[in-house]
């Protein structure tokens, strides 16, 4: 098979970055001859890499310019990320869509009633915050929209407590630092969400910060894959929504901010005993409010039942597992608190709508390759 060179249009550090190249490696190693060519995603480092002999390009964070470039090359390529304005390039990017969805169900869950969307000036408007709204509106509530210009008198102003999702870590980490001048306390008056788990950003934060782990490998790998077709086959171009994989919770929502004591209560003993088989009837027991009375609490404040909530909780951490972790789906189904991998087959189905082997091939694509 004849060698193919690549031309790579990106930078090589940071988490965003490195998870795409393993996706790319995931597809391209050992079954393809292809040699990459490395620049900047610059217009002077696109002018470099045209000047190679390139069958394909596969680029991330290209300006106006760059785009015109490869656009008049004529080259097979494809924009992982925003969207571009070339009808010729294919595009990879998060769906913005199920995200928004994904962060305001996490919060609606948890018992919050008021809600904020933050995006720095210059974002791009896309679908998470058009989403993240109509979700909301479904469960009777509204959402906050920050001006970006004034955003501690928006934040001062908010009633609370209030959960925010941000547009990405940094914005998350900008909110988190205006709350610790405006003397709020993250999460207990202000949770904050962000976007991509950029884990230096949200680790070293203070608090840690909650972040939507977005499927950047799949990304990768789904770029590589489309790029291919499009030499190899001469296909078209096209444009690719990938789902992001779950929300990867840290100290910035570790709170239940139900209106009503006794569900917060319930909510945070649920989230310590997870993974207790008797975690609702210990709970039932330990107060003095009726079965019944709790249930009803219970769907008023968060839609949920209190079995329905447990069952939440076990699935994230089996998400946790299953896309951190090499550990087999058994021993998954057992420290996530289910017992049997049937119990947590039915669970994903019923509330993710896949398996626990389909969540982990998305996640991770590269896991059990090449071994």
């Amino acid at each position: 098979m004849a060698q193919m060179r690549i031309g790579l249009g990106m930078d090589r550090r940071g988490g965003p970055s490195e998870l795409l190249l393993r996706g790319i490696a995931t597809y391209a190693r050992p079954d393809r001859p292809w040699v990459f060519s490395w620049e900047s995603p610059s217009a002077e480092g696109i002018r470099r890499l045209l000047e190679l002999e390139l069958d394909g390009i596969l680029a991330k964070d290209l300006d106006d310019r760059g785009v015109e470039l490869i656009e008049n090359s004529r080259i097979p390529a494809v924009h992982m990320g925003h969207a571009v304005k070339a009808a010729a390039m294919g595009c990879v990017d998060t769906d913005g869509r199920a995200v928004g969805e994904m962060a305001a169900t996490y919060f609606v869950n948890r018992g919050y009633k008021h809600f904020g969307y933050h995006a720095p000036i210059g974002t791009p408007s896309d679908e998470c915050v058009v989403s993240f709204q109509k979700r909301l509106t479904r469960g009777g509530h509204g959402c906050h929209i920050a001006d970006p210009r004034r955003v501690q008198e928006w934040l001062s102003a908010l009633p609370k407590p209030v959960a925010i999702l941000c547009s990405s870590d940094d914005a998350a980490l900008s909110v988190a630092e205006h709350c610790r001048e405006l003397g709020l306390v993250v999460p207990d008056e202000v949770a904050v969400l962000g976007v991509d788990n950029d884990i230096p950003v949200c680790s070293l934060a203070a608090p840690p910060l909650s972040s939507i782990q977005t499927a950047l490998e799949r990304m990768g790998f789904a770029a590589a894959e489309m790029l291919n077709e499009m030499i190899i086959q001469q296909k078209p171009g096209r444009a690719i929504a990938v789902p992001p994989i779950r929300v990867v919770s840290r100290r910035s929502t570790d709170a239940a901010a139900a209106s009503d004591p006794l569900v917060a209560r319930a909510l945070a003993y649920m989230q310590a005993n997870f993974a207790e088989g008797d975690c609702l009837n210990d709970f039932f027991a330990s107060i003095k409010c009726s079965r019944r009375t709790l249930e009803r609490k219970f769907r008023e404040t968060t839609g949920l039942s209190p079995a329905q909530a447990w069952l939440r909780f076990r699935v994230e951490e089996a998400e946790r597992l299953l896309a951190d972790t090499e550990l087999r789906v058994e021993t998954v189904a057992d420290r996530s608190g289910f017992g049997e991998v049937r119990q947590l087959q039915l669970a994903f189905r019923k509330v993710l709508k896949q398996t626990p082997t389909q969540f982990r091939r998305h996640a991770v694509p590269s896991f059990g390759a090449n071994r």
